[in-house]
């Protein structure tokens, strides 16, 4: 079989839920969760993520989805790319 890869940019909206063992959080407007444990250093500057100071806020959340085909097995991957706090 051969071996892809794919990438694609999604934008959505969600409330930061926090920072915790490594994984940034975001609950989405369905309520489904992302965690991401990639992020552009550029929204560290930007947000303090690690503290409790943007808990409980809203953002447009850009990231990118990255999928490889890895033995017939899809793994995916997602990288926080930039923040806009609403």
């Amino acid at each position: 079989m051969n071996y892809y890869r794919a990438e694609r940019s999604m934008i959505v909206t969600g409330v930061y839920a926090g920072y915790k063992n490594g994984y940034y959080t975001f609950v989405l407007e369905d309520n489904d969760i992302i965690d991401f444990d990639e992020i552009n250093k550029m929204i560290l500057v930007k947000f303090d993520l690690k503290s409790d100071e943007c808990k409980g806020r809203k953002f447009e959340i850009i990231y990118q989805e990255i999928i490889d085909d890895l033995d017939d097995e899809d793994f995916v991957e997602l990288k926080l790319e930039d923040l806009e706090l609403i």
